[in-house]
């Protein structure tokens, strides 16, 4: 039914900016790249932002499909060039970034996933506004941001450990307090937050859809919706 709904919307308005950018983000650990990952294979009418890096490919990625390589040089002269909507050096040397045209994609009447930091969410209509101002409130008219919150700061602290069991525990508590801070500071910018309970991940994902969903009814009829779920 989801799938059948964004097949309608999209031939009904394939010639105008009518492609839904979905947003996500969420603490490290929360589950973000496994709820992005399984959406997709549920949903093959989205597709994902391929980031641009100018670090070199690490063992297992593919061009194109895990990142867009350049070299350092190359990087540089794209973001003289403005072809960035936002970019950031990871270290010195090292850059990444979401190019303008993997966000324009929308324009055509693309279904858009991206995944990116808590920061970036929270000023994402100002980042759009000051580099993409010609196209910018189409663009942010079809946008629905969800947070991905865990069930309990625990279920980080799990995760954590998980990937790095020779980790401290204060370097932990340092990001967590990290985390807390950003989820404070900027949890009233979020169009919608959704809980990934352990072990849920499919209720996760059917939320995230429920929000696409009435995001595209949304567009069709011109109706405003709410927030369908917030973190306690």
């Amino acid at each position: 039914m989801f799938a059948k709904f964004l097949q309608f919307l999209s031939q009904k308005n394939c010639a105008k900016c009518e492609g839904i950018l979905l947003v996500i983000t969420g603490p490290s650990g929360v589950g973000k790249d496994t709820a992005k990952d399984l959406f997709l294979k549920r949903n093959p009418g989205f597709h994902k932002i391929v980031t641009d890096t100018s670090r070199l490919p690490r063992a297992g990625e593919v061009k194109g499909v895990s990142h867009n390589f350049y070299t350092n040089e190359e990087f540089k002269q794209r973001i003289k060039d403005g072809k960035y909507l936002e970019y950031i050096e990871v270290r010195p040397g090292e850059y990444k970034g979401t190019s303008k045209e993997s966000i324009s994609s929308i324009l055509k009447g693309e279904n858009v996933i991206w995944q990116i930091d808590e920061y970036a969410m929270a000023h994402i209509r100002r980042i759009v506004k000051e580099n993409m101002p010609e196209i910018a409130d189409c663009i942010l008219q079809k946008t629905v941001t969800v947070y991905i919150a865990p069930e309990d700061w625990d279920q980080l602290r799990e995760q954590y450990f998980r990937r790095d069991p020779n980790a401290s525990e204060e370097k932990f508590l340092g990001k967590l307090a990290r985390d807390r801070e950003m989820w404070w500071q900027y949890h009233d910018r979020y169009d919608h937050v959704v809980i990934n309970k352990r072990g849920k991940i499919n209720e996760t994902v059917s939320m995230i859809e429920k929000i696409v969903a009435q995001k595209a009814e949304s567009l069709v009829d011109a109706r405003l919706i709410a927030p369908v779920a917030i973190i306690r």
